[in-house]
């Protein structure tokens, strides 16, 4: 996370509720958004600002200075689908750089995509607090608590890992995690028409089980740990 990043919640159902308390509890600055004045009163204690506005009106939204925003999470409930698309529209509009939106249907997140989002999170399939988790750590792509604080994390591998192995980089002894395998990404031969851009190059990728301790890891290398909570994050955090 960088530290100059500033998160708004747009929507205080139960979901926009969850990421916002969530990364209110984490120290996140937050400022969580509705137009009901009940709800935003509700949470107006727990978050760094809490205001009452209409998200599909943009002279509201730059009046609140949302353009000063790094991160928006559009949690708009499913009985107003035209005002997600509306307020995610203006959202990318207004210069919100990374905007994650609440879809119900997949016709709903492709027209996300389609107006501006970045990234598109179903309720159903996602709690509020695993949304705020990858929200405030985006390099931690899964993290999935155990018992006793420890946890299960796939973790986009570092820029400093690239080139070097287990051995090298002692994961266990210097960061307290264990390297349960890597997803890697095969690249398209470039004789075979391969285009130039490296994400459009990527197949489908092959799971390496306990990779061996001279294995370099590489650009794009998903690595799926287990460690506490902590030391997962503080490892994200050299991303």
């Amino acid at each position: 996370m960088a530290t100059e990043d500033k998160y708004v919640v747009i929507g205080l159902g139960r979901f926009g509720t969850e990421v916002a308390l969530w990364l209110a509890k984490h120290h996140f600055p937050v400022l969580a958004v509705d137009t009901r004045r009940q709800l935003v009163d509700q949470i107006s204690a727990e978050v760094d600002q809490a205001l009452a506005l209409d998200s599909t009106n943009e002279t509201a939204l730059l009046d609140a200075r949302i353009h000063e925003m790094t991160v928006a999470v559009c949690a708009i409930g499913d009985n107003h689908i035209e005002d997600s698309i509306m307020t995610t529209a203006l959202l990318h509009q207004v210069g919100v750089p990374r905007i994650i939106s609440r879809a119900s249907t997949e016709l709903h997140a492709r027209i996300l995509r389609v107006v501006g989002a970045t990234e598109v999170v179903n309720p159903e399939k996602e709690m509020g607090v695993r949304t705020a988790q990858r929200i405030a750590h985006p390099v931690i792509s899964e993290l999935i608590p155990l018992a006793e604080g420890a946890a299960v994390a796939e973790l986009v591998v570092p820029e400093s890992f690239i080139g070097y192995s287990l051995a090298e980089l002692r994961l266990r002894s210097r960061y307290g995690v264990n390297l349960i395998g890597i997803r890697r990404f095969a690249k398209q031969d470039e004789e075979h028409g391969a285009e130039s851009d490296e994400s459009s190059a990527l197949q489908p990728h092959q799971f390496i089980l306990n990779p061996s301790p001279t294995q370099p890891f590489e650009r794009g290398d998903i690595l799926v740990l287990v460690g506490s909570e902590d030391n997962v994050k503080r490892l994200a955090s050299l991303g």
